[in-house]
């Protein structure tokens, strides 16, 4: 009989092969790519990776990065606090379900992202303030989703519990309720994060004199192919770093705060 540990990890091990094996056939595939084609339009690989060092040497980068990881990291924060807290609301004013789930959801889900950036720009002008409402109003509905969903699928027994010890309602959703809506708000935030910095780039693009779209637009006015694709690859990076220094440990201690289920 096969020993399902090792099949397991024989699996993984072919995932991580093919995974790899993609990621050559993609460099190769370039490669050739930007031998038939003008540097201004398919840059070399080697061209790439210069402007990935140069740029990672540059004290201007840093600066317009900082700049747009402040931006992400404040419209992920306040659009899960605000989309987290209309979700919910009609758990506490039933009153206010149809207004939510009727209105208010399908409208910022079927609103176009690059029409938020152009009323921005419209409304607020070129400024810091209209990227960070762009990108809030953009990713506000990931909170808005997922926390209608998690207030549903609290039950009343956890609930009920709470009541046996205090008839405190604040502290029945804080120790309780809001526990129980952690990880549908996380996984909005995991979503909203990657999302947001693709967003930074259109409102930056569109509204901002700081921050890595405005970087790109530089780079694109100056035809800099090789600079848009290596502020792309390092925004990648950034993502990533996000996710494993932060946002999985955040997962894992949110998984460790919740009561357990019978």
């Amino acid at each position: 009989m096969a020993d399902p540990t090792s099949s397991v990890a024989g699996h993984l091990r072919l995932q991580r092969v093919y995974a790899e094996g993609l990621v050559v056939f993609a460099l190769i595939a370039w490669w050739l790519t930007s031998q038939s084609l003008p540097p201004g339009v398919v840059p070399g690989l080697l061209q790439i990776g210069g402007a990935l060092v140069e740029l990672a040497a540059s004290n201007e980068f840093w600066g317009h990065a900082a700049t747009t990881m402040m931006r992400v990291l404040l419209a992920v924060t306040l659009a899960t606090i605000i989309g987290g807290a209309v979700g919910i609301l009609p758990r506490y004013l039933p009153w206010t379900g149809t207004i939510v789930d009727s209105l208010m959801i399908p409208f910022f889900t079927a609103f176009p992202g690059i029409a938020w950036a152009i009323l921005g720009t419209v409304w607020f002008g070129v400024t810091s303030t209209a990227v960070l409402i762009v990108q809030i109003l953009i990713v506000v509905p990931f909170a808005l989703v997922n926390a209608s969903e998690g207030a549903r699928a609290i039950g009343p027994e956890e609930v009920e519990m709470g009541r046996s010890f205090t008839r405190n309602r604040f502290v029945i959703f804080w120790r309780i309720e809001l526990r129980l809506l952690a990880p549908y708000l996380m996984a909005s935030v995991r979503i909203a994060y990657g999302v947001c910095w693709k967003i930074s780039l259109i409102a930056e693009l569109f509204g901002a004199q700081s921050g890595v779209g405005y970087l790109m637009q530089l780079s694109q006015d100056m035809g800099e192919v090789d600079r848009i694709i290596a502020i792309c690859l390092w925004i990648v990076a950034f993502v990533i770093i996000g996710e494993r220094l932060v946002l999985d440990p955040l997962t894992r201690l949110v998984e460790r705060g919740l009561p357990e289920r019978r």
